[in-house]
């Protein structure tokens, strides 16, 4: 008799059984055989239940689809018939008409009817799956050792109660329901003068006009606006397809956000160029298809000539990169030399900084003022777009500064400080020091070299805490709120439009999600093996483009 199951092997056993013996040595989960029976019994009907409530689903679903298109069909003749004593009261001359109105009617027919063929076959298969595991599942009944094979049985039919029953899967059915039933509007459809004419009503919805054509990195998520001049308009009527020119497909997601309006997302998840076909009532809407090119991941350009268009201490290295308001790319170097690049990364002019400084991390300011750390003299300086120096933040008190951000809501200044292990706040607009974050150690909240600073939407500090290998974030009071992410000496942080953490460390690229969740990693040896970060600056949303300061020298321009 078999009387003990081993949940760690998912073997089964007597009190003899050598197996069975072996486990317990071994520290398996080991349980009586009658619990393991009561618990695996007790999932397989748990997984029977939700399967026999998606077949119910999906036969109600497909009755209710049948009987929509009878009906349909039904108002087809009558228009017909109605068009025929029409056309016998007519004079000659529009029999012509007629036949042309009869064309358009058929036109419509065949379309709701392949709309609603494709509905019933989706169904159908749908129906062919679950039919196909009911039996398989109930053969499983009382045995445990199956674990494996129920748990792949379950996924698959969780997954159709997400999409059938969980969802208004029953809400497509209105995709063969017409808005306009010829029949009970015979005035409007036959007048006066003639047979009249047919109209679709359902040709409401156009691709807004806003960022087009659209590109995106490999894998970002792409976004495409749709409005509609009809507010019966409904999202079950619009078909998406993203196929690229190999024909080769990626799922979207078709979500109404209200007052007329729709947002398909989609994902290209290869290089190249896609099309975003939109469509309904089984033709494109206007504006459709949309155009998007995926760039590939990975190395874009690299400004390499820094060093010659300098002319003071040519050997000093390139430190940080900054966006300005007009959207070149500012880099300095720890020199009196600050050069500026446009968009096609050449260099347009040098600013020469009139006092004794070097220019360390920068940041930008929406009113065109930027703030920087000074190297030489361990303060943190504010200047105009030409470098000329407005004001200082309390010389003395700093004593390493590093990474800054402002605040521009509370008109608060962040500096962290590596030698202080604390990032300092100060009033931006008159120097005033608020107070500090942070201080030496490795708790939470505690720092040890800390570096890199960027402000989240909602005003919550990230901190790359350096030797304490992780990223931490503190919220508009100062108070600790989490650990984000464990990365390997991160040196700074970025926060791009769509909210992800960008982290650079050593020979390392990092992107996490904003609760800290990785997204994907690239070393920069499959790039450059000499590049060696300093600084860090978000330059593009679509595509997903940040540009890299490199104590080598030059400035790498990166698409992620």
């Amino acid at each position: 008799m078999l009387e003990f199951y081993c949940k760690t092997c998912s073997k089964s056993g007597c009190k003899k059984c050598e197996h069975v013996l072996s486990c317990y040595q071994n520290e398996h989960n080991v349980i009586p055989f009658k619990i393991a029976v009561d618990e695996f019994n007790q999932n397989v009907t748990k997984v029977m239940k939700s399967a026999k409530e998606i077949k119910e689903k999906l036969e109600e679903t497909r009755d209710t689809v049948t009987k929509e298109r009878s009906d349909f069909e039904s108002e087809i003749q009558i228009c017909k018939t109605a068009i025929d004593l029409q056309e016998e009261n007519l004079i000659k001359k529009i029999q012509e008409k007629s036949r042309a109105m009869m064309t358009d009617l058929d036109k419509f027919d065949k379309q709701n009817k392949e709309l609603v063929d494709d509905r019933i076959k989706n169904i159908d298969s749908k129906l062919t799956k679950v039919n196909e595991m009911l039996p398989l599942i109930n053969t499983m009944m009382n045995k445990p050792e199956e674990t494996a094979t129920i748990i792949c049985h379950e996924v698959n039919i969780n997954a159709f109660r997400e999409e059938v029953v969980e969802s208004k899967y029953d809400e497509t059915i209105n995709i063969i329901a017409p808005s306009f039933i010829p029949s009970k509007n015979l005035d409007k459809v036959l007048d006066l003068e003639g047979i009249g004419k047919m109209t679709n009503h359902e040709r409401v919805f156009e691709v807004a006009e806003d960022k087009l054509p659209i590109t995106v990195t490999m894998g970002q998520s792409v976004e495409v606006k749709v409005v509609s001049s009809s507010v019966k308009s409904v999202t079950s009527h619009l078909f998406t397809t993203l196929i690229n020119e190999s024909g080769k497909q990626a799922a979207t997601e078709v979500k109404c956000v209200g007052n007329g309006e729709y947002r398909i997302k989609g994902s290209c998840h290869l290089e190249g160029d896609w099309k975003m076909k939109i469509t309904a009532r089984g033709e494109h809407i206007k504006g459709s298809p949309v155009n998007i090119k995926a760039e590939a991941v990975g190395l874009v350009h690299t400004i390499n000539d820094i060093q010659h268009l300098k002319i003071h201490d040519k050997n000093n290295k390139v430190n940080d990169v900054i966006l300005d308001k007009e959207g070149n790319l500012i880099v300095s170097s720890l020199s009196k030399d600050v050069l500026k690049f446009n968009q096609d990364y050449s260099c347009i002019g040098r600013i020469e900084v009139q006092e004794d400084v070097q220019v360390s991390c920068m940041h930008q300011m929406r009113d065109g003022h930027i703030v920087y750390s000074d190297a030489l003299n361990k303060t943190v300086v504010m200047c105009d777009d030409k470098f000329k120096q407005i004001r200082t933040f309390r010389k003395g008190t700093l004593k390493n500064p590093s990474g800054l951000t402002v605040n521009e809501e509370t008109r608060t200044m962040y500096v962290a400080d590596r030698e202080c292990h604390c990032v300092f706040k100060f009033n931006v607009d008159n120097g005033e020091l608020l107070g500090k974050i942070g201080s030496h150690g490795s708790k939470e909240g505690e720092m040890y070299y800390p570096f890199g600073l960027a402000l989240t939407k909602d005003g919550n500090l990230s901190v790359a805490d350096c030797n304490n290998n992780r990223i931490q974030m503190f919220d508009v009071n100062d108070k600790f709120m989490r650990i984000i992410c464990n990365v390997s000496y991160p040196y700074f942080v970025a926060i791009d439009c769509e909210e992800n953490l960008v982290v650079l460390g050593s020979y390392k690229m990092t992107l996490f999600n904003k609760d800290g969740g990785f997204i994907k990693g690239d070393n920069y040896d499959s790039y450059n093996s000499s590049i060696m970060p300093s600084g860090i600056a978000i330059i593009s949303n679509k595509p997903r483009r940040v540009a890299v300061a490199n104590c080598t020298n030059d400035v790498i321009i990166f698409n992620y």
